[in-house]
C-alpha cells in the first residue's frame, strides 16, 4: 500500500509512503506527491474543517471519561452516539441528522488514522436505529414558491453585483427545480472543481446544467423566458458577465465582497 498513517488520536499525520520492498525514485516520487494531492480533495475543505471538529469532540468527550479512542471500538461510539442523543446535565441533545453527521466524521477520523470505523456494527447500528425511532422527527414538507412569489422576491434585489447574482440563483433554481446544494455546488464549465455539483452550458436556445446525483449524472434543460426580467439565462448571462467569471473560474456563484459590490453594475 502506498498510503502509510501515522499520528496522535488529536493531530494524525498521512504521509504517503512507498512500501518497504520498494525503491525509491524520481518517476516514484512525483506520483507519490501526485497522489498526497488527490488525496488532500478527497472531501472539500469545509467537509475536512467539519470532520474536524467531529473527532476533537469524540476525543474530548473520551479523555473526560478516561477512555482512549483508539483503536476504534463499536461500543465507545454507542455510548458516546447515546449520550449525544440523551445528554446528561444541560447539555443540547444532537439531532438524528447530527448523530450521522458526527459518525462520518468519526469514521474519517479514525481513516486518517490508519484504523476503520464499521458503522454497521450492530453496537452502533441497533442504537442508532433505536434513536431514529425513538427521536427522528418527520420533514417538513414546504410549500413551494408560485410566478407571482418568484417576482415579488426579485422586486426586492438590489441592482448591484450582489443582486445579479441573487438574481441568476432564484431564477435558475426555480426554472431548474435545483436544490440549494445544487446551485451552490455548480462549476461554470466542466472539471473546474474536484468537488462541484456539476456544471452549466449557456446554449442559444438556452441552459443545460449537468449535475451529479447519488445514481449519476442528470441533465436538466433551462429555455430561455418571454421576458428579460424573469428569463433565468439573461439573469446567468449578466451575473456572469459582470462578475466576470469565466471557464477558468472555479465556481459559477461566488461570494460578493463590499469592495467590488458596486463597482460592476
Amino acid at each position: 500500500m502506498l498510503l502509510g498513517m501515522t499520528g496522535s488520536s488529536e493531530n494524525p499525520e498521512t504521509p504517503l509512503v512507498l512500501p518497504n520492498q520498494i525503491a525509491g525514485s524520481g518517476t516514484l516520487d512525483r506520483l507519490i506527491d501526485t497522489a498526497r494531492g488527490y488525496a488532500d480533495h478527497a472531501v472539500s475543505e469545509n467537509t475536512r474543517i467539519a470532520y474536524g471538529r467531529d473527532w476533537a469532540a469524540f476525543a474530548r468527550w473520551c479523555r473526560l471519561r478516561g477512555a482512549d479512542p483508539l483503536p476504534p471500538s463499536p461500543e465507545l461510539i454507542g455510548l458516546y452516539i447515546t449520550d449525544l442523543a440523551a445528554p446528561s446535565g444541560k447539555a443540547r441533545a444532537l439531532s438524528v441528522a447530527s448523530i450521522e453527521r458526527r459518525l462520518a466524521g468519526l469514521s474519517w477520523g479514525y481513516t486518517q488514522r490508519g484504523f476503520r470505523l464499521d458503522r454497521r456494527d450492530r453496537h452502533i447500528a441497533s442504537i442508532l436505529a433505536g434513536i431514529r425511532r425513538r427521536h427522528a422527527r418527520p420533514p417538513v414538507q414546504k410549500e413551494a414558491i408560485g410566478p407571482d412569489e418568484l417576482r415579488a422576491m426579485l422586486a426586492t434585489l438590489p441592482h448591484d453585483l450582489r443582486g445579479l447574482r441573487d438574481r441568476a440563483m432564484l431564477l435558475i433554481g426555480f426554472a431548474g427545480a435545483l436544490r440549494r446544494s445544487e446551485i451552490v455546488g455548480l462549476d461554470r464549465a466542466k472539471d473546474d472543481t474536484i468537488d462541484g455539483s456539476g456544471w452549466v452550458e449557456i446554449l442559444e436556445a438556452g441552459a443545460l446544467v449537468t449535475l451529479r446525483g447519488k445514481t449519476g449524472w442528470r441533465a436538466v434543460e433551462i429555455a430561455r423566458g418571454s421576458s428579460e426580467a424573469t428569463c433565468p439565462v439573461h439573469a446567468l448571462e449578466r451575473w456572469l458577465h459582470f462578475a466576470k467569471i469565466d471557464s477558468a473560474q472555479s465556481t459559477l456563484v461566488s461570494a460578493v465582497t463590499d469592495k467590488a459590490r458596486w463597482s460592476a453594475v
